[in-house]
């Protein structure tokens, strides 16, 4: 399954950049929902450094120009243990952040689980079990950026990191971006370590980490990936069943 939506367009100052989407029917819906999040964005801003929406139209989305480099790409190879610890810091300004609305897209871990059991990636009573983990731990939701990766961390010129694309915002269980970037640093020495350690809850964290691993076994992930994603997931199923 091909995840590309989008192209990035920079204009001919060097002041905007336009995040164009392509012509696809499953686009549309993403296109118009990356839209409000920015407008909300715009609106009341988060606590964290961000790329402000200038412009849209049916295609795209437009937006001031950042001059930097991303962190890395989704699952680095290395990275220093400061730059992980600085993408801990991004995930956890963002906890006070409190929009009200009521058009947000909303995680839910039983289905969650639900999907991963249909698609033969967890056994029934495994399933069960973390239903019973996840009415314990997953008991509310809070706004996350939702994909909280090198790659969608700027490296800005003017020295601050800048947290962008924020298609998949939403609200998630706390400690969800602490998880999505904690299944991306599976190449990383000593990363996840640190993002364990700055955790409020393991079970929380845990248990989030394998909803994201198990929802990227079922659509995104390539074949060279497939086995060692299928490790993490017995991993995390170790540890939170024991």
């Amino acid at each position: 399954m091909t995840t590309t939506y989008t192209t990035i367009e920079w204009s001919a100052d060097g002041r905007d950049v336009t995040k164009r989407r392509l012509p696809r029917h499953d686009a549309v819906g993403r296109h118009r929902y990356e839209l409000r999040i920015n407008q909300l964005l715009r609106r009341a801003p988060p606590p964290v450094p961000i790329a402000r929406l200038l412009g849209h139209d049916r295609r795209g989305l437009r937006f001031e120009a950042i001059r930097g480099e991303p962190l890395g790409p989704k699952y680095p190879e290395s990275l220093g243990i400061d730059e992980v610890d600085a993408m801990v810091d991004l995930g956890q300004r963002l906890r006070p952040y409190r929009p009200r609305t009521r058009w947000m897209r909303a995680f839910r871990s039983a289905r969650r689980i639900d999907l991963a059991a249909r698609h033969g990636f967890l056994t029934a009573p495994e399933a069960n079990a973390l239903h019973r983990i996840a009415a314990r731990v997953h008991t509310h939701r809070r706004f996350a950026h939702g994909d909280l990766t090198a790659r969608n961390v700027l490296a800005s010129e003017a020295g601050e990191l800048v947290l962008i694309d924020w298609e998949w915002a939403g609200l998630y269980p706390p400690e969800y971006d602490l998880a999505f970037l904690w299944f991306s640093l599976v190449d990383v020495p000593d990363a996840r370590a640190l993002v364990e350690s700055r955790a409020s809850s393991m079970d929380r964290l845990l248990l989030s980490a394998l909803l994201i691993q198990l929802w990227h076994l079922q659509w995104y992930t390539p074949t060279s990936f497939r086995a060692r994603h299928l490790r993490t997931r017995d991993e995390l199923l170790t540890r939170l069943l024991g």
